[in-house]
């Protein structure tokens, strides 16, 4: 069986499936979007014009090879550990509990800050696809604050409903962009305009830089591929299920972002001016009579949004069991590691997510946004948005960092060799995906302190854990 968490109560009652962790890990990750939104920043829509080109392929390729070696390590991590913190128990029993307790507090603050950001996408989007298309204008935060009370409720239910609601959502909005994307090359095909320059690195305008570029945004869009193993207590068969939900979808949407760059790159022919025009070209393409309609274009607005509704709810089933993990191993107060005396839920750590997620909701509307750069910004909801997800982001990757360090610790069972290799390669991209946002946004108000502010969250993670140390608090630990 492997190890389990000790101490506190237990979630669930083992009864997920196989289908139900992919759908958690694919729903966190959420193809659909990450396609339609940081596909144009690889291309070369970033605030510094710095990017892949026609490239693109390229550096969602090798981004993908450093994310699929973190999530082979994950993986091998989630065959023996079964226990709602995660990455923050696989940390704890390579390094102990001090640093554990450090990594758990730099990834769930990470992971909480792109719950908290993906809240307001959901609004803002819903709002822009209803006001556009049907003159529809209720303003975004009510949106946002109805997916609140009805995601708090799904979760406080049963986190089984969540991942059917992830599966129907997230992994159908994936099946139909990928066979639209494929749909695409077909009828490129079928004009002679198929080439192999997408995949050819000479073919990105900015060399080997801007194809770097590209790697910074690629590694984001395959964030939250480990996900699914913060409900190995829940799941009924953690040790085999859990490692194909991880190293699976890591391959899966890897694949799909390579078809549907490509998809893009010949279908706008091989012109990036003509790519970086059309935004988001997902839409621009589905809209086109040539590959798509109008009617479809709208259904693709659609499909982003409830790819949206899948991710908000693979962030918060994660946050809530990474808070519900800390509190119960007594590195949170206690009350957040409440379990329903139904459904075995962890409701106290939900409904506080979901409370903090409304107030910061309201806070944004009343001071009619905040963290705004200049006037380009799409409404109140964009710029707090894009600061979150940005800084939730680094906070994983510094993680995945530490995760690819903890490989060369050796693991029973496990090739030594195939460990440090991971190790090396997942740590080199992640490593060049922390250096990228330093730099990508080192002249970039308000973006330009996300490095400084996650130093800042460290450094009172640290300060707590030597609070917890002299309180006794951190002792060890069988996970």
């Amino acid at each position: 069986m492997g190890a389990q968490a000790s101490g506190g109560e237990k979630l669930g009652k083992g009864n997920l499936t196989l289908i139900d962790v992919i759908a958690q890990s694919i729903g966190f990750i959420g193809p659909v979007f990450a396609a339609a939104f940081f596909i144009p920043t690889i291309v070369g829509a970033s605030l510094n014009g710095k990017g892949a080109g026609i490239a693109s392929p390229v550096s969602i390729i090798i981004a993908m090879i450093g994310m699929c070696a973190v999530a082979w390590i994950i993986s091998r991590f989630a065959r023996r550990i079964h226990a709602a913190g995660s990455l923050y128990d696989y940390v704890t029993e390579a390094f102990g509990e001090r640093i554990g307790f450090v990594a758990g507090w730099v990834y769930y603050g990470g992971v909480i800050a792109l719950t908290l950001a993906i809240g307001l996408a959901f609004g803002g989007f819903l709002h822009d696809t209803l006001f556009f298309n049907h003159g529809v204008e209720l303003e975004w935060f009510w949106y946002s604050i109805a997916f609140w009370v009805v995601a708090a409720a799904m979760m406080i239910r049963g986190v089984a409903i969540s991942t059917r609601v992830q599966l129907v959502l997230g992994v159908g909005s994936f099946l139909i962009i990928l066979a639209f994307s494929i749909w695409v090359i077909i009828k490129v095909g079928g004009d002679g305009g198929l080439s192999g320059a997408p995949f050819n690195p000479s073919s990105s305008d900015q060399g080997w830089n801007g194809i770097f570029f590209g790697v910074l945004y690629a590694v984001i869009m395959f964030i939250g591929f480990e996900s699914s193993a913060n409900l190995a207590e829940e799941t009924k068969n953690p040790r085999k299920h859990l490692p194909l939900a991880i190293f699976g979808s890591c391959i899966a949407v890897g694949i799909f972002y390579i078809i549907v760059t490509y998809a893009q790159a010949v279908g706008f022919g091989l012109s990036v001016q003509d790519w970086l025009a059309a935004f988001p070209p997902l839409y621009a393409l589905a809209a086109d009579p040539h590959f798509g309609s109008t009617n479809f274009g709208e259904l693709v607005q659609w499909i982003v949004v409830i790819d949206i509704a899948a991710v908000g709810l693979g962030t918060a089933v994660g946050s809530s069991r990474g808070v519900f993990s800390l509190a119960r191993d007594g590195r949170l107060p206690k009350v957040l590691a409440s379990v329903h005396p139904k459904y075995k839920t962890p409701w106290i750590a939900s409904t506080a997510l979901a409370v903090a997620s409304i107030i910061l909701i309201i806070i944004i509307a009343a001071t009619n946004g905040l963290m705004t750069v200049g006037e380009m910004d799409p409404g109140q909801w964009f710029p707090m948005f894009n600061w979150l997800a940005t800084f939730g982001g680094f906070m994983l990757v510094a993680v995945y960092i530490a995760i690819c360090v903890a490989a060369f610790k050796g693991m029973p069972g496990e090739s030594q060799c195939l460990l440090a290799l991971a190790g090396i390669v997942g740590g080199l991209i992640s490593i060049g995906a922390i250096y990228g946002v330093i730099v990508q946004f080192a002249d970039v108000p308000t973006y330009n302190r996300i490095w400084w502010v996650a130093a800042l969250w460290l450094l009172g993670g640290v300060v707590v854990m030597l609070i917890l140390n002299q309180m006794g608090r951190l002792r060890n630990k069988t996970v």
